[in-house]
């Protein structure tokens, strides 16, 4: 019976063509066969690539790793390699090679098997891009009849180059690579247009069976790959492309080693260094344009990352775990931004993305709300920020680090000492707890929350009236916190993070743009944004040896039992935030520092680590990023001191203005600067303001006379 209906098949096709019957059967059989628009190759699912700013590759995502590229972008090579092996009547067959297909009949027939095939490279398209999945995989008659028919139609629709351009952008080439240019790029790291003859020779092998031909796989795969190879070369010999000694020295080249080594030597698909990004890319572009433009769209996106600035933070992030290790630290984070527009420049997530011991996965830079932390005494900022811009304070107002009772409850400092009433500027630098809590009183907690909501963090705080706030408990968005710290620097703008500079389909349309001007309102005044970065600078200057003499500004954190520490500031161009911690899979905390939680119940999540200040994560991993940085770019210039900031003369007895004798602090013009003399405004025990005597004036030295040396 099947030896009748595969000949009925060649009688019945050969007695037709030609005929005016065949009009009725090929309308039959080929009235639905799409339009070339529908299968051209523009239609085709495509990989979609993830670049770097700089245009280097971070990943690519697809269901088929498949890059469209016209028939003159892809290698004659393997052009010829391909017909050579697949159809070598390609250019005279009307899409059907009848004679090749009744020798294929009669050998299958004779032999009991299917393995000799018969079918032309148009008859592969039509099976592969126009015959539905079911009805391709399907053995009956009917359904090779109507391939053949519909090959020939697809003949007299397209050109033999149209054809063989979708042939080579659809075909399956293994390892996930479809199309010439995948393969090209997936085997050997060239595009599809530079192909030599030994790789166009091994990738035109490969279609027929890509599991079995699989050079990455087991050695009896490696073995059928190279057993193909020699297979395809014998027959570019045997058509004349190729003579019998260029093939012998292609087939003893050591090609199959060198792929397999630089295989090896490739990241993971899903590199751990850049996935925590790639993450937050693939959520953002499903939930603007659907998860099958993510996967089959082709769409090129250019973000903002920078693949070298990534790694750099990414080896400090983990240099700062190694140093803190017998501490208890086995977690860390870090966020690099541009402080003009907020294009994140690099995102660690964790220390370790495969370690599921540590929550890897958890993206600690904020981007994901599970992995908002408390921030310390970093928060201060917000309450000095809020009193100055309401004219509450000063930088030289002295501030109270002497009465630890405020509103009935107790508070202490992190040392246990207290300094009396001290300048705002010195309480700043040194991060002390007293003045941060007595100025939150007195600015209010409405107000602080609101100048912090106004700068871009959206987080809601627990308990704005609470004076604790000022301490940094609640927990933030490192990515809005660093946001937020950007208006600081760049001169009052609030920005929000942002990872996507440009994206494009796989046409080359322009779907997007970032716009940097775009959402970038100006929340507060330039001055008061050069104030707070002067005060900045003092963290600094204190704790950060060099780079006190640099145009830096930053501010230290440290949580409740050292659960999370963190250094955050900037540069005129950069902003960058890092923490280090110890955090748990599960409930339980295994650092060892479980006791030091004596105001809450510690977890995996919650889990201290011995002592780790703010100060701590700024020396060992902020600092010697941004050294790294600067090695190989330019230090900005110093930032400049706006007109409505001026500098006037004022005593360490109070803060108040003196014609001189006193020291020299930067205030609001007008509604900033101190209204009161040097001793109208002493604190509380203070001894009453004694006026310092002048020096008296020199003689003057008489005309003529030399004075004495």
């Amino acid at each position: 019976m099947r030896m009748s209906l595969m000949a009925l098949i060649v009688v019945s096709t050969v007695g037709l063509v030609g005929t005016g019957a065949t009009i009725g059967i090929v309308d039959y059989f080929a009235g639905d066969l799409p339009s070339i628009n529908a299968i051209q190759t523009s239609n085709l699912i495509q990989t979609t690539r993830i670049l770097d700013r700089n245009g280097d590759l971070i990943e690519a995502l697809y269901h088929e790793n498949r890059t469209v590229v016209p028939l003159s972008k892809i290698s004659l090579k393997l052009q010829r390699a391909t017909i050579d092996t697949e159809d070598r009547t390609f250019y005279d067959n009307s899409g059907v090679d009848y004679r090749r297909l009744a020798i294929a009949i009669v050998y299958d027939i004779t032999h009991h098997t299917s393995t000799l095939g018969g079918s032309t490279i148009t008859q592969q398209v039509v099976k592969n891009d126009v015959l539905d999945t079911d009805e391709a995989q399907s053995r009956t008659v009917s359904r090779k009849f109507r391939e053949l028919l519909l090959a020939e139609e697809m003949e007299r629709r397209y050109t033999k180059q149209q054809i063989l351009e979708l042939y080579l952008n659809t075909i399956n080439y293994g390892n996930g690579a479809y199309g010439a240019e995948a393969a090209a790029v997936t085997y050997f790291q060239v595009h599809a247009s530079d192909l030599t003859w030994a790789q166009a020779s091994f990738l035109a092998g490969l279609p027929q069976a890509p599991s079995s031909y699989n050079p990455f796989g087991t050695p009896d795969q490696q073995l059928a790959a190279m057993d193909r190879w020699g297979q395809v070369l014998d027959g570019m010999v045997a058509v004349g492309d190729l003579r019998r000694s260029e093939a012998d020295a292609i087939y003893a080249s050591d090609l199959l080693k060198k792929m397999v080594a630089v295989r090896q030597s490739m990241p993971a698909a899903h590199n751990a260094v850049t996935a925590h990004f790639v993450d937050y890319i693939e959520h953002y572009i499903k939930l603007r344009y659907g998860e099958q433009a993510l996967y089959e769209g082709g769409l090129q996106i250019t973000t903002t990352l920078d693949l070298k600035t990534q790694a750099m933070a990414d080896k400090w992030v983990k240099a700062g775990v190694n140093t803190y290790a017998r501490r208890g630290v086995n977690n860390g984070a870090m966020l690099v931004m541009n402080p003009s527009d907020g294009e994140i420049l690099a995102m660690v997530g964790s220390a370790d993305y495969y370690n599921a011991s540590i929550r890897g996965q958890i993206n600690l830079t904020g981007m994901d709300p599970l992995g908002w932390r408390g921030v310390g005494s970093s928060f201060k900022v917000y309450t000095y920020g809020a009193a100055l811009q309401a004219g509450i304070v000063t930088p030289a107002s002295l501030v109270n680090d002497q009465t630890g009772v405020i509103g009935g409850h107790s508070f202490s400092d992190w040392d246990g000492k207290h300094e009396g009433y001290i300048p705002l500027r010195k309480a700043l630098a040194e991060s002390r707890n007293l003045p941060a809590l007595w100025t939150y009183s007195l600015a209010g907690g409405d107000r602080i929350v609101s100048f912090m909501h106004n700068l871009g963090v959206t987080a809601q705080i627990e308990n704005p009236e609470g004076v604790a706030t000022t301490l940094g408990h609640d927990a933030l968005s490192m990515s809005e916190h660093l946001a937020a710290y950007s208006a600081f620097d760049n001169g009052g703008y609030r920005v929000s993070p942002h990872a996507v500079l440009r994206v494009t389909d796989a046409s080359g349309k322009v779907l997007e743009a970032l716009d940097a001007s775009a959402g970038r309102p100006q929340v507060i005044s330039p001055e008061l944004g050069y104030m707070m970065t002067d005060l900045l600078r003092g963290p600094v200057k204190l704790y950060l040896g060099g780079l006190g003499s640099r145009p830096v500004a930053g501010k230290s954190g440290t949580t409740e039992a050292y659960t999370g520490s963190i250094f955050i500031g900037y540069t005129p161009d950069i902003a960058v935030a890092a923490s280090l911690m110890h955090i748990d899979a599960g409930a339980t905390c295994n650092s060892g520092y479980a006791y030091l939680a004596t105001n809450f119940p510690p977890s995996g999540w919650q889990c201290p680590t011995s002592v780790l200040f703010g100060e701590n994560v700024g020396i060992s991993v902020w600092k010697p990023f941004l050294e790294e940085y600067y090695a190989s770019h330019p230090w900005p210039a110093m930032w400049a001191q706006p007109a409505g900031v001026v500098t006037r003369q004022v005593c360490s007895y109070d803060g108040g203005f003196v014609t001189s004798g006193g020291y020299n602090e930067i205030f609001l013009k007008g509604s900033g600067e101190p209204r009161y003399p040097c001793g109208a405004n002493p604190y509380p025990g203070q001894k009453p303001y004694t006026p310092p005597v002048p020096s008296p004036s020199p003689a003057p030295t008489p005309t003529g006379t030399p004075s004495p040396h």
